[in-house]
């Protein structure tokens, strides 16, 4: 199970988002936003539960349990 949280935008940002997921084709707006956090800061997708070959979706939990091996020794 996926959770979810809300954040506030102002009507602008809200507009330009819906912009950018029309333009990028994104599935969601929590997409478009991953994204955005990904060029931001070099973050891969994959770091947010994504696997895009596979189509799977995890929970950060997910992933970090998935991972654990791989990033801490």
């Amino acid at each position: 199970m996926t959770t979810t949280k809300t954040i506030a935008v102002s009507e602008q940002v809200w507009e330009r988002l819906k912009d950018l997921r029309k333009k990028e084709r994104a599935r969601s707006l929590s997409e478009v936003v991953a994204k955005l956090l990904e060029e931001a800061t070099g973050v891969p997708s994959s770091r947010f539960g994504v696997h895009k070959r596979l189509k799977v979706r995890l929970t950060q939990q997910e992933h970090e349990e998935i991972t654990r091996d791989v990033h801490w020794g």
